[in-house]
């Protein structure tokens, strides 16, 4: 009895894999999905990769991509490591991937500012 329960434990612990499956990089979710920012301003993108069991994953590189390219001469946003500051208005979209795995995009829309003297921080009647 004592070794059939070895063997029956034996089996159930290392089964035909020989143990747990390591985790494996299956998705990455970029927060926040979408943002708005003034010219000027900076926002901070957060990548978070997840395994085949949904758990999160530590010690990630991500390689942080935008659809701005600057074309013309017309930058919407400077991007570097997950951080878009922005340059003139328009809408950029941003992408995280590491190990053949790519985020959904993230939206970024650049406003001007309402007014030349609030952008400057101008106060009506002062010079």
């Amino acid at each position: 009895m004592k070794l059939v329960l070895t063997i029956f434990i034996s089996l159930f612990l290392f089964g035909c894999g020989g143990g747990a499956a390591a985790p494996v990089l299956t998705k990455i979710n970029l927060y926040p999905a979408t943002a708005a920012i003034h010219v000027g301003e900076e926002q901070t993108f957060v990548a978070q990769g997840l395994d085949q069991f949904h758990n999160p994953m530590t010690g990630i590189t991500f390689t942080w991509t935008s659809s701005d390219n600057g074309a013309n001469g017309h930058a919407i946003a400077r991007f570097h490591g997950g951080v878009a500051t922005g340059v003139s208005a328009g809408v950029m979209h941003v992408t995280a991937s590491a190990s053949g795995v790519n985020s959904e995009p993230a939206a970024l829309t650049v406003l001007v500012p309402t007014s030349t003297a609030k952008a400057r921080g101008d106060v009506a009647g002062t010079h």
